[in-house]
């Protein structure tokens, strides 16, 4: 698993790189779904599954797939 210091230094390097680019069998990055809870409570659950099954890892939610730049990758709402 990650350490939070760990996670910054990777959303830092959203600057020069996608979120795609930076994930491995243990993190990965999902945007959450703020439009249905019933689908972002979906994608929770499955990625817990995935991560289980892969040996355990981090999920971080809240940034973009495929978006260059931190500022626009990290999706912030306050809905």
């Amino acid at each position: 698993m990650y350490s939070k210091d760990e996670i910054k230094a990777l959303l830092d390097e959203l600057n020069d790189c996608v979120a795609d680019d930076l994930e491995n069998q243990s993190i990965d990055f999902k945007q959450w779904n703020n439009k249905s809870k019933n689908k972002a409570f979906d994608t929770l659950v499955e990625m817990a599954v995935c991560m289980a099954n892969g040996g355990g890892g981090s999920v971080v939610f809240g940034v973009a797939d495929g978006v260059k730049g931190r500022e626009n990758a990290i999706i912030w709402s306050l809905s």
